[in-house]
């Protein structure tokens, strides 16, 4: 996790004159500085999701079925504060080849896994997950809509509540549930126990 420091300075009064003539302006220099403590992340269980022994026989019978596991993510701010999250696979490149924004497992013989979040609480009240590409957009869009997360620094999400705005919500505390899905590759031919082992960061970032 890493969370992101900011800094505001504003540089006003400015004068131009003509030569010859000493005039004095004030220059006034203002903003503020967030130390990484203004908001904190945790996930349940200190972000290892276990998926423990599965089999294949038992838990994938068809390509259809899928084995999930939940955590809860938290984030607490001092004060009621704009924040994203940016989420970084770690095991990029060994998921699905024709869904590279899925996460990895370390391995491409066994499949990849999804991040699906469900409804968050927003200082009590019900809240929504928005997002936005980080191509030098403003536009936050998808309101309300299950958005899977992308292994992928080109989204930030962040989350707002019920009403005609679409823009992240400043808050204090805010608790959401993360479901992790994991997709095998059912045609996968092999005999031998195989390990997995996903690995992502989530990136706090004041907005």
């Amino acid at each position: 996790m890493s969370l992101k420091q900011w800094i505001v300075l504003s540089v006003l009064a400015c004068t131009l004159s003509s030569a010859g003539v000493t005039l004095a302006a004030d220059l006034s220099v203002n903003g503020h500085i967030r130390t990484d403590g203004a908001c904190s992340m945790a996930l349940g269980n200190g972000g290892v999701i276990d998926f423990g022994t599965l089999s294949r026989q038992k838990h994938f019978p068809a390509p259809e079925v899928v084995v999930s596991r939940d955590v809860t993510l938290t984030l607490n701010c001092q004060r009621p504060t704009k924040v994203g999250v940016n989420v970084i696979d770690n095991r990029k490149g060994t998921g699905s080849e024709n869904m590279p924004w899925n996460f990895g497992l370390g391995n491409p013989a066994i499949g990849y896994y999804d991040i699906v979040p469900g409804r968050a609480q927003i200082d009590g009240r019900d809240g929504v997950q928005i997002w936005r590409r980080n191509n030098g957009s403003t536009n936050w869009g998808d309101k309300g809509a299950f958005y899977h997360w992308r292994g992928e620094r080109g989204t930030t999400l962040s989350w707002d509540v019920s009403g005609p705005q679409v823009e992240p919500m400043a808050f204090k505390t805010l608790t959401t549930r993360l479901e992790l899905q994991l997709f095998p590759k059912y045609h996968s031919a092999f005999t031998d126990e195989l390990e997995f082992d996903g690995s992502a960061t989530l990136e706090l970032v004041y907005l």
